[in-house]
């Protein structure tokens, strides 16, 4: 492998690193989202989000440049098994750790977005229901509020 190609591998290498941290990192803030939504702290909502966003300008950035070093090195839309297959033996001795490495943060990264998605989700619903019984709405379990009829009557200051 020529000075050049080896440059191009290590940078490359450099950016899959960079990847596996920050979808880490994502990961981490999913996992808290999840955490603040279940125990009803829904104001630190909007920091994590915030946090999220940073992460995923950053993201987008990094497979940018990722795809930039893939094409110099001839990989251009080649997926992560592509590679190793086209790979020499070097190179798929560099690149097979680090794309482990990735794949495994990217999976937590579903599963922790899954699970925070399902919480907010349960969330959002009771916040609707508690909306539509105290405007005197009735709630179908479809997660359709009917503004209709309230399905018991109001209650009325009789005494005065």
């Amino acid at each position: 492998m020529n000075q050049e190609t080896r440059d191009l591998l290590d940078s490359f290498s450099d950016i899959i690193r960079q990847l596996t941290v920050l979808t880490g990192q994502l990961s981490q803030v999913e996992e808290a989202k999840a955490e603040a939504a279940s125990e009803k702290r829904h104001e630190l909502l909007d920091g994590f989000i915030q946090k999220e966003q940073a992460q995923l300008l950053k993201l987008r950035g990094l497979e940018q440049h990722r795809m930039k070093l893939a094409k110099n090195l001839g990989w251009d839309s080649l997926t992560f098994r592509q590679i190793l297959d086209r790979a020499d033996s070097q190179q798929r001795e560099v690149l097979l750790p680090l794309f482990t490495e990735l794949e495994q943060q990217l999976n937590r990264l579903i599963q922790s977005r899954k699970a925070s998605e399902h919480i907010i989700n349960v969330r959002i619903h009771e916040i609707e229901t508690l909306i539509a019984l105290q405007e005197g709405s009735s709630y179908a379990p479809s997660r359709s509020v009917s503004v209709s009829a309230p399905s018991r009557p109001k209650m009325k200051d009789t005494y005065g």
